[in-house]
Formats: C-alpha cells, sequence, structure tokens
C-alpha cells in the first residue's frame, strides 16, 4: 500500500502524462508536457478576473497546468510567458502539491 506522498505522486504523473491529460506544449521555449485550457462560459461569467471587453476589444484568458518541477523559472502576476508561441500576461499563480497553475491573459500586454 503507498502513503498519501507516493499517491499524490502518483496522481500528478496521469495528470501531465501527455498520453492521458495533458500535451506537449512550449513554454518559455521549453517544450513540456501540461495541461492547457481555456474558460468555460460560465468561468468566464462568474470569475471575477476574468479578462474583460471593450467595445470591440477583448481577450482572451487560459489556464496553465504544469508540474512545478518541469518549470524552467518560477513566474508571478504580471510577468510574460510564450505558450507555443503566442504571448500571455500571468493573471494569477497557484502552486499546489508540485504543481503550478497560471492564469494566462493575452491581448492585455
Amino acid at each position: 500500500m503507498s502513503n498519501f506522498k507516493e499517491q499524490l505522486e502518483a496522481d500528478l504523473d496521469t495528470f501531465v502524462n501527455d498520453e492521458e491529460f495533458a500535451e506537449l506544449h512550449t513554454v518559455n521555449g521549453v517544450e513540456v508536457s501540461c495541461v492547457l485550457e481555456g474558460l468555460t462560459t460560465k468561468e468566464m461569467l462568474t470569475k471575477a478576473n476574468n479578462t474583460p471587453s471593450y467595445d470591440g476589444i477583448s481577450g482572451t484568458t487560459r489556464i496553465l497546468h504544469i508540474r512545478t518541477a518541469d518549470m524552467q523559472e518560477r513566474v508571478t502576476h504580471g510577468n510574460a510567458v510564450d505558450v507555443d508561441g503566442e504571448m500571455y500576461r500571468v493573471g494569477n499563480v497557484v502552486e499546489d502539491m508540485g504543481l503550478t497553475t497560471i492564469t494566462l491573459e493575452a491581448d492585455s500586454l
């Protein structure tokens, strides 16, 4: 029987496995296995910090889940991050149990 830490690492391995949930993406010039998602319409409407839209000007919000150990450098709110050749501004960063979740905002640089 595995202990909690071993089970957590196994779950993380499954989540960031590009044959399971994740895909290969280039983050700041380094190819890593991670999960990149957009917000659902419900999340966009109910989230307080979503990217606003003003008279024909719109933004895109994406969520990047990446193993903390796979990050080449630590990112913080306001940093710029290149994902697959697209530049995003970091809106929020949460590190929890080996996984870093980054809210990315485009058209807001």
